[in-house]
């Protein structure tokens, strides 16, 4: 990620402050190092391009987190990403050749990134990340029962892959 280069000053801060956090949650939607360094990417070229006014840290955080998240949807929707080979055609026994950048792994990570993504981002917001309920509506633009269901709906996916 050698983006930093030509960045403005004032950019450099958020990028310094949520690569990681964007990073993490990228791959949990990507799946691949490479588009996730790329939605990553993206994000920060749309901050420079849009210059958004953002009240404060919180703001500037989540709406980056929204961004991330809408550029892996974009991007898994295109005809380009449905015709190539993804992460999950990698065979079981090849998954421990992998490591996640960023990411304390564990095995129930790598069953969390296997939920479909409405299921997948909150459970990984709130788990890995430490979001609350009332933060993951506002960050992804739902209503609190909505994530509670997706969380409870996500959990139990979660519970009936790690018993087989």
């Amino acid at each position: 990620m050698g983006m930093l280069i030509n960045m403005e000053k004032e950019a450099a801060s958020p990028f310094l402050k949520y690569q990681e956090l964007l990073y993490r949650i990228a791959f949990s939607n990507m799946k691949n190092q490479a588009d996730a360094e790329d939605v990553v990417q993206e994000a920060f070229c749309r901050y420079l391009k849009a210059k958004p006014v953002l009240a404060d840290d919180a703001h500037e955080k989540n709406w980056f987190i929204r961004v991330v998240i809408n550029i892996c949807y974009d991007l898994q929707k295109s005809v380009w990403f449905s015709r190539t080979v993804g992460f999950d055609a990698v065979p079981e026994c090849e998954m421990k050749h992998f490591h996640l950048p960023y990411v304390q792994e564990d095995e129930t990570l790598w069953q969390v990134m296997e939920l479909p993504a409405a299921y997948r981002n909150p459970l990984y917001l709130f788990y890995y990340e430490d979001y609350s309920i009332r933060e993951i509506a506002k960050i992804m633009g739902l209503e609190e029962g909505t994530v509670k269901t997706r969380l409870r709906r996500g959990r139990q996916m979660l519970k009936e892959k790690l018993e087989k």
